[in-house]
């Protein structure tokens, strides 16, 4: 029996070291192919590790592993390169030192082992003082910290595919790596009731395949406000279909714009265009919610702002072109709505 269990004891002992072996096997086939993966996308996401040096500097990198017997690999977005020593590239250890950067010593360099990948640095010039690589534009729909401030950014010098991403520094906000239809959303913490005392801060950083760039923005929340589309709808229709018609226009607040809306007022301007030769008229009114159009119009829009800082005009709302008889609830009166 003794034997028996000596040989079944072995037996496990040999599964277990088979599925330890295909265990270790997975999880470095696991690393590589995310190594692959991040090799593929890094131009579409920022690299998690990344070191940066400006033009011809020294920078050492470490492979951080307990392995002695190493070696170093290049990639770039084209090829990848086996590293021996040389003037400009210094090998010592598990350290490995390039001198005078440059852009073709740019790149994702990789240390391997015996057993495989071991460790990875995206080594990165950084042309911040060079030039000027993207700008950043921000909006935001409202004073109030509910809603997030919106930023979009323009690439100038930078060419290829580049990663970008975004913080609101002022707030020690986290990066935002993945924009919404070209939309960075930034939360804020400012006080929509409160004289702004400090202004915002937003860090940008942009990497390509070989350089990268940060750049700052800074401004007052106050200075960035472009409501939302206001809502429209049609009161009443005087003398309709004559050229003395008048037409009695209502307009709500943007549903993301702050109240009480007598603390908050805004500006709006309508433009509709007239029916006998298509030509386009404006009207623009203050502090209420009602004003009356004159004329026999085919259609119109509306459009908002901040009355007392005179901030950006919100964008146009679709056009109203099609109007029914029907029963609406505008002050208590029978009336017309708009589609």
């Amino acid at each position: 029996m003794r034997g028996r269990d000596n040989h079944t004891s072995d037996i496990s002992a040999l599964n277990f070291d088979a599925t330890a072996a295909k265990m270790v096997w997975l999880i470095r086939f696991t690393l590589l192919f995310c190594l692959c993966i991040m090799r593929m996308s890094a131009l579409n996401l920022f690299p998690a590790k990344f070191e940066i040096a400006e033009r011809q500097a020294s920078v050492t990198l470490t492979c951080r592993t307990d392995k002695d017997k190493i070696t170093w690999k290049r990639e770039d977005a084209n090829t990848i390169e086996n590293i021996l020593q040389s003037e400009f590239e210094i090998l010592s250890g598990r350290d490995l030192t390039v001198i005078g950067l440059q852009e073709d010593l740019t790149g994702n360099y990789t240390c391997w082992s015996d057993s495989g990948l071991e460790d990875h640095t995206y080594l990165l010039l950084d042309k911040s003082k060079e030039a000027t690589a993207f700008q950043i534009n921000c909006t935001a729909e409202t004073f109030s910290c509910t809603e997030k401030i919106k930023c979009a950014w323009t690439p100038n010098d930078l060419t290829g595919e580049i990663a970008f991403r975004l913080r609101n520094a002022r707030d020690n906000g986290d990066w935002v790596s993945q924009p919404v239809d070209g939309v960075f959303y930034l939360p804020h913490s400012t006080d929509s009731y409160s004289e702004e005392s400090e202004r915002l801060l937003i860090t940008g950083e942009a990497a390509s395949t070989c350089c990268y760039v940060k750049t700052e923005y800074s401004f007052f929340l106050r200075d960035i406000i472009k409501p939302a589309n206001p809502n429209i709808s049609i009161c009443s229709i005087k003398n309709e279909g004559s050229d003395n018609q008048i037409v009695e226009v209502k307009v709500e607040p943007p549903s993301t714009w702050p109240q009480p809306h007598s603390f908050f007022p805004l500006k709006h301007q309508i433009e509709y265009e007239i029916r006998h030769d298509g030509e386009l008229m404006t009207i623009e009114w203050e502090d209420k919610s009602k004003d009356e159009v004159p004329g026999s119009i085919t259609k119109l829009r509306v459009r908002c702002r901040d009355l007392l800082l005179l901030s950006q005009w919100s964008e146009w709302s679709e056009w109203k072109n099609k109007c029914m008889n029907v029963i609406y609830s505008c002050g208590g009166k029978n009336a017309f709505t708009c589609q």
